[in-house]
Parts: structure tokens; C-alpha cells; sequence
């Protein structure tokens, strides 16, 4: 029984001395970080930190030397370079994509754009632009894109060979009506792609301000009082109607589709004919 005390008390003191031995370390190391505190030069070192940090980012290895455009057509690479304010010899690391994007985000046929790096020497602006699908008459002549968003204006030499949207009012591009107005465009463009090509392609596209559309085909010399929605019934019924005309389409001064069930036409007068 005394040897197994004796070994026992052997044990709590190795424990014991083993926790002297480790908080005597951890009170040299504090003493230890203390004198560095004082004795090292902090502002120095924060210096050099800074300097090797700088020499890194700044290494010619991290220099730009491509800058990749993808997708630009009517905005020229050269255009979207300098909008980002770019320029070969930057260091990829001074590069920030978001600003970029924001800066070329502002030009009126860009739709969408991402600026990513590629390490070590890339760069790569990716760009969306804006696809002119019609063109709204409001004083002047402005392009509309296939989301009913008025983007810009059209200048001498560009294309005009579009449908033209009129009865538009300024006041329906403003809050709170400017939602409603942009989904009336999206239904006027999808009823310009569901008429086609010639004859039954369009145009000049009025928005009545009760609400639906009167469309004017390059084909015929009929206005058509389309109403809103369900177009492909309507045009069926359009179709059927023309061909009960064919070669008389002349005769025809509108052709009233609104209605659910029916087309109303009105025949256009012709002088020195009786019942007309």
C-alpha cells in the first residue's frame, strides 16, 4: 500500500511541475512579444510591408497586356476600352470589373456587360447590346428594344426601316404609367413578329388611348383595328377575310378585328360607283 502511495504522489507532482514548466513559457513569451514592442522600429517595418506588398501587385507579370471584347457590334472594342478608362501596362490587381460594368452599362445600345479578370494578364468585357426593334414617334424619332424600353434616339445615317409606334404620349413613359405602356410595346412587338414578312408586315403600329392597337400592313391599304391580345385568333380570322377579297383588297378601308367572333369591314368609297 506504501509503494502504490508513494507512486501516486509521484504523479501529482509531475502534473503540477508540468504546468509550472508551462506557464513559466507562456509568462517568457509575453515578456518576450514586450521588449519587441519596444525595441522593434513598428513604423519601419509597416513601411517595408507596404513596399514588398506594392513591388508584388505592381510586377510586370501582373501587367495587362489583353484586353478581350466579346459581343460588341454597334459599340466599337476601342469604344469600350476607352469608356472603361483602360489601358495596356495596369496592374490586373488595380482593375475592379464592377466599375468597369457601371461605366460601359452607360452606353445607350449596351444592354448588359461583365468585366471579369483573368489572372495574370487578362481581361475580359463581355457585352450584351440592345437589339432596335421598332421606333417610337414622341417629337422625335427614338429606338425601342424588344423589352419596350426606349433607349435612344435616332441620329442621321442610322436605320430606319422599322415599324413606327405612334400615339405614344411623354406622360406614358413617366411613373406610374411607364410599366403599363412598356408591357403595351412588348404585346405591339409580338403581334410585328407574328405578322412577318410582306405583305402583312407592318408599317406604322398606333396605341389607341382607350387602350389597343391600329396596324397599318406594307402590303395592303387597310388599317387594322387589332384591339388587344389573343393575336393568333385574329389573324386567322384576317387571313380567312383577305382571301374573300382577293383582288378587291383595294375596296377595303378597315377591317375591324376586335370583336371576339367577327371582322366589321368598312369599304373605302369609290367615286362614280352607286351603293358605295
Amino acid at each position: 500500500m506504501k509503494i502504490f502511495s508513494s507512486r501516486g504522489s509521484n504523479k501529482k507532482a509531475e502534473a503540477k511541475g508540468g504546468r509550472l514548466r508551462l506557464l513559466t513559457e507562456i509568462a517568457l513569451g509575453l515578456a518576450l512579444a514586450s521588449l519587441l514592442l519596444f525595441y522593434v522600429d513598428w513604423p519601419r517595418v509597416i513601411r517595408a510591408a507596404r513596399q514588398t506588398r506594392d513591388a508584388f501587385l505592381n510586377h510586370e507579370i501582373f501587367s495587362v497586356r489583353e484586353i478581350k471584347v466579346k459581343g460588341g457590334e454597334k459599340v466599337g472594342g476601342s469604344e469600350i476600352v476607352a469608356m472603361a478608362g483602360l489601358s495596356h501596362g495596369v496592374s490586373i490587381w488595380r482593375v475592379d470589373p464592377e466599375a468597369i460594368e457601371k461605366k460601359v452599362a452607360r452606353h445607350p445600345w449596351v444592354s448588359r456587360v461583365l468585366a471579369r479578370r483573368e489572372f495574370p494578364r487578362r481581361l475580359v468585357i463581355e457585352v450584351e447590346e440592345r437589339e432596335a426593334k421598332a421606333i417610337a414617334v414622341l417629337g422625335k424619332l427614338y429606338y425601342v428594344d424588344r423589352e419596350g424600353f426606349i433607349f435612344k434616339a435616332v441620329e442621321e445615317g442610322e436605320r430606319t426601316d422599322l415599324p413606327l409606334l405612334t400615339g405614344l404620349q411623354q406622360e406614358d413613359l413617366r411613373y406610374p404609367t411607364s410599366f403599363a405602356t412598356r408591357q403595351r410595346i412588348q404585346q405591339a412587338l409580338r403581334l410585328n413578329e407574328l405578322m412577318g414578312k410582306e405583305p402583312f408586315a407592318l408599317s406604322e403600329i398606333h396605341f389607341l388611348s382607350q387602350g389597343g392597337l391600329i396596324v397599318y400592313p406594307l402590303g395592303y391599304r387597310v388599317a387594322l383595328q387589332m384591339g388587344s391580345g389573343n393575336w393568333e385568333d385574329k389573324l386567322k380570322r384576317l387571313q380567312r377575310v383577305l382571301a374573300l377579297w382577293k383582288g378587291n383588297e383595294d375596296r377595303l378601308a378597315v377591317l375591324d378585328l376586335s370583336f371576339r367572333d367577327q371582322v366589321v369591314a368598312r369599304i373605302r368609297k369609290v367615286e362614280g360607283l352607286k351603293g358605295f
